[in-house]
């Protein structure tokens, strides 16, 4: 699962600082000095306690927040550079991100709850339901298409959420404490499908976590710890 030498990263962060103004007229330090690169098909995991800046780190990462100082690279495009409008597009198009929660919406079914990234990015509606039906079929739920979410198990609603994060074959997924609300058993088949998925599309899978037998299952694992990560470092 190591990345091959000559292949270019899909994420490459450099010199990542976040602050923010603090009551006092001063500035807290979320993020100091991130350095980090994954490259196709490799996946890492963020840990450490809470608060220290997982799920900010993600955000910026996603366009979701800016930076204070540094770069963000995705594909090879410093999103950082970008305007609002284009860091929106840069998310529609490469990234995917799956949550704790999964967010569905309650009067559409699976396949429509999945096809609902392709709306943004312009999809043939024949192929985007080609694409979904596939990937539901690869995670168990060929049979479940036409359910709305109320009918669904947590887990198997954690799976349309996964398909959704990937019906745009996005070149980074972004994934914030997918297992949080689900029992170790489900949680478990959960990390097999978002695993053999990374693998299989050749993303690059950054996740939070706070679970470390769950992040032990990835390439890396990144410790963040008063804004800095102190363990699993680049190389």
């Amino acid at each position: 699962m190591s990345k091959p030498a000559t292949q270019a990263p899909i994420l490459a962060v450099q010199g990542l600082t976040k602050t923010y103004p603090d009551a006092g007229g001063g500035q807290i330090t979320v993020l100091s000095s991130i350095d980090l690169t994954l490259h196709p098909g490799q996946s890492a995991a963020i840990v450490g306690p809470s608060g220290c800046g997982k799920t900010t780190l993600l955000n910026v990462i996603g366009t979701l927040d800016t930076p204070t100082a540094g770069t963000v690279s995705i594909a090879g495009n410093d999103i950082t550079a970008l305007n609002e409008k284009q860091r929106a597009e840069t998310r529609a198009k490469q990234i995917g991100f799956v949550f704790q929660e999964h967010h569905l919406l309650p009067q559409c079914n699976a396949l429509e709850n999945a096809l609902i990234p392709t709306l943004a990015k312009g999809v043939d509606r024949k192929s985007g339901e080609q694409r979904a039906a596939d990937l539901l079929e690869r995670v168990g739920l060929g049979d479940r298409l036409h359910h709305r979410p109320d009918a669904l198990s947590g887990g198997q609603r954690q799976r349309v959420a996964i398909v959704r994060a990937l019906i745009n074959r996005p070149a980074l997924l972004l994934v914030d404490e997918p297992t949080g609300a689900l029992d170790s058993k489900t949680a478990g088949q959960i990390m097999d499908l978002l695993i053999e998925l990374n693998q299989a599309e050749q993303t690059a899978m950054l996740m939070v976590t706070h679970a470390d037998a769950l992040a032990a299952r990835l390439d890396r694992t990144l410790r963040l710890e008063q804004g800095q990560i102190t363990a699993g470092a680049d190389a």
